[in-house]
Formats: structure tokens, C-alpha cells, sequence
């Protein structure tokens, strides 16, 4: 038997509700699990440089701890009437790590996920979850984009 799973992940946005649109589509077209993930960055990665000081910011423990409270709110705001009982999950690490390391734990059949489309300097300076999560997930990935957000054509 083939389970079938979609992963979908979300930062909480208004985007991200975007997104959560097409991923119960797809868990209900292919009678699949819905897993709804959220990753909390490790606050570490923006203490470097400061030396010895310590954490400038709440703990991770704290930050945790509120991710989870916001996970149960979004559930209960946007999950409800499902198939099949959504999974939720709050992780701590770095996003596209996370998040690709969970998609193989669940043996994810596609994963879907918005993109803010930044392009240029600040997507230079922010980097793209969404991007290497395409690049290197083990499933296709369903990617989302902010329709505000105009490409013009060279």
C-alpha cells in the first residue's frame, strides 16, 4: 500500500493561507495525510558576530513555546473540516534543513509552500527557503507565489 502524504509549510502569513488552499486540494484529490509544518529559526543564526554577550532575544524555548500556542490557533483557525485529521508540527532549526529532514520522515509525496518572490538585492540578503527546498526535496514540491509580486519580462 502506498500511503500519500502532503506536507505543507507555513510562516503564518497571509501568503502561506494561499498555499494552504492548494495543499488541502491535493490531500483531498489524492486521499492523502496533511502534515502542516512550521519551523522556528534558530535564534543563534543572528547572534554571530556579537561576540560572547549572549542571547540578545528570547530563548529558543520561549520561542517554541510560542510557535506551538500559534500552531494550535492556526489549526484550529484553518484545519478544521479535513479529510482525514491534519498533523501538526512545530520544528526549531534552520527552515529548509527542517523541513526537507521532516518531508523524508513522513516519506512526503509532494510538498507545497509559498515563495514571497524576491528577487534581486533581497533575495540576495534573505535567501529563499522555498528555493532550496526545490532544489533539493525528495518530492515535487508545489510552490505558491505571491500574485502582488509583478515579473516583468526583459
Amino acid at each position: 500500500m502506498n500511503t500519500k502524504t502532503v506536507l505543507y509549510t507555513t510562516d503564518f502569513s497571509e501568503l502561506s493561507l494561499a498555499a494552504l488552499d492548494w495543499a488541502r486540494r491535493m490531500a483531498d484529490v489524492f486521499d492523502a495525510a496533511l502534515h502542516c509544518l512550521f519551523v522556528v529559526d534558530e535564534p543563534t543564526n543572528y547572534w554571530v558576530g556579537v561576540g560572547s554577550v549572549g542571547p540578545l532575544g528570547p530563548t529558543s524555548e520561549e520561542l517554541l513555546s510560542k510557535a506551538r500556542m500559534k500552531m494550535e490557533t492556526f489549526a484550529a483557525n484553518h484545519l478544521a473540516g479535513a479529510r482525514q485529521p491534519p498533523v501538526t508540527r512545530v520544528l526549531s532549526g534552520k527552515p529548509f534543513v527542517e523541513i526537507l529532514r521532516y518531508a523524508g520522515e513522513i516519506g512526503a509525496t509532494m510538498i507545497v509552500m509559498s515563495t514571497h518572490g524576491r528577487t534581486g538585492l533581497s533575495h540576495a540578503l534573505l535567501g529563499s527557503t522555498t528555493e532550496a527546498v526545490v532544489r533539493k526535496a525528495p518530492c515535487p514540491v508545489l510552490v505558491i507565489r505571491d500574485p502582488s509580486v509583478r515579473f516583468d519580462m526583459p
